[in-house]
This record gives structure tokens, sequence and C-alpha cells, in this order.
């Protein structure tokens, strides 16, 4: 019976750990380095920190994968080739992502002048 109880309980603390998941935006950043990936996603290393939760892959980097907070496969490349577009021309983005875990997955972009 204890171990019953302990699954629903994990269940429930993982299910209802994307419910606490909040949208933020970063704020305008510079990109250092887009970091192409092979699972069809990319990171992105920005200028300055973004949350002290982004602890996973460093504080100042956005992990964007298809699949993972509403970004779909094609999304993932819009997503791709907007950075890569910003990134060559120098110019500054916000970008908004989710701070669930020690993950930030980024989910929308945007290009700043």
């Amino acid at each position: 019976m204890k171990i019953v109880k302990w699954l629903v309980c994990t269940s429930l603390l993982i299910s209802t750990s994307n419910l606490l998941a909040e949208d933020l935006w970063t704020g305008v950043k510079q990109i250092l380095s887009v970091q192409v990936l092979n699972n069809g996603g990319f990171m992105l290393n920005l200028d300055s920190e973004i949350s002290p939760q982004c602890n996973y892959s460093g504080n100042s980097t956005l992990l964007i994968y298809p699949n993972q907070n509403g970004v779909t496969d094609a999304g993932a490349r819009s997503l791709l080739s907007t950075a890569l577009v910003a990134f060559s021309a120098g110019h500054a983005v916000n970008i908004m992502y989710s701070s669930s875990s020690s993950y930030c997955w980024g989910k929308y972009l945007l290009i700043s002048k």
C-alpha cells in the first residue's frame, strides 16, 4: 500500500510540475552562439544570465527542442532560422521561455534593433 501511495504522489508531483511552469521573457539579450543539436533542437548562448534556475546547461543558455514547451518540428526550424538571422545581423532578441525545471525551454523569439 505504501508503494501505491508513493507512486500516486510521485505521478501527481510530475503531472502538476508542468502546470506550475511559468512563461517568462528574457529581456533584451545578444546571441553569442547557436549550437545545433542532432535531435532537431538547438541551444542559444546569450550575453547575460537568464535565470539562476536555468542551471542545467548554464544560466545564460536556453534550449529549444521540438516537442518541448509547445514547439513543433516546424516551429523549431523557424526559431532556428530566426535566431541565425538575429545572430548574423547582430540584433538583440527577447525569448519567451518556461522555467519549470533546471532546463529552460525557449518558446517564442522576438528580434529587436
